[in-house]
């Protein structure tokens, strides 16, 4: 019989748990030691795909995983966005924006999920193709979220560029990166924009079935209170 300690101590939640460690070093050390705060990000998110394939080897998937990974996702990267914004004031309205668009995206997702009565935000039902198909295929997923966390520390080293990457080739080579994994982030975010607009309809014809139920019930008991 499988107690809570039990879940608990799942293999994959002990790498979330490793993983929480990891993102509050990253944040710790981001405008001191900017060497352990990329590296200890970078790993953070290596091991976000480590936890799921634990879970399917091991048998252990869990609710309870499922939102630890999805919060630590989410709150990792709204603090990382912040720290980049901070780092290059000029455009710290659109990471912030991005930061926004993140956390609302997916809490409307797992919302709509749950008054839907579907069981995970990944699997939820969309009308929207790109939705489902970023859901759906698991290689496009991946490099989407790898993609999107790779922008994030390279623009973090880029700002740190003279103390991190002595050599000019590096410098040139994290550049290279910067741009190209810039379009991952800005998929990631119109993403994100089509995963809102599809759990706000859901959420509102959600409100509409209950309020047509209540007034159609309402409407009913007022004629016989009339009588």
């Amino acid at each position: 019989m499988v107690t809570k300690t039990d879940v608990y101590f799942y293999v994959p939640n002990l790498i979330g748990y490793l993983r929480i460690a990891l993102c509050m070093t990253t944040f710790y050390f981001a405008y001191t030691h900017p060497i352990i705060a990329a590296v200890s990000y970078a790993v953070s998110y290596i091991l976000d795909a480590a936890d799921g394939m634990a879970a399917r080897a091991l048998n252990q998937s869990s609710d309870y995983g499922a939102v630890l990974d999805m919060v630590t996702d989410r709150c990792a990267t709204a603090i990382m966005i912040c720290i980049v914004g901070t780092l290059f004031p000029d455009y710290r309205i659109f990471f912030f924006a991005a930061m926004f668009n993140d956390i609302t995206s997916h809490w409307f997702q797992m919302y709509s999920t749950l008054v839907s009565g579907e069981r995970h935000h990944k699997k939820a039902k969309s009308k929207y193709a790109l939705l489902r198909f970023y859901y759906g295929n698991r290689i496009f997923l991946f490099l989407m979220v790898l993609g999107s966390e790779a922008f994030l520390v390279s623009a973090y080293v880029l700002h740190w560029e003279k103390t991190l990457l002595p050599l000019q080739i590096l410098r040139d080579i994290n550049r290279v990166i910067f741009y190209v994994t810039l379009g991952f982030f800005a998929l990631k975010q119109f993403i994100n924009l089509v995963q809102l607009l599809s759990a706000s309809e859901k959420v509102i014809e959600f409100d509409l079935k209950e309020k047509n139920g209540v007034t159609e019930g309402t409407a009913g008991n007022s004629g016989k209170k009339g009588n």
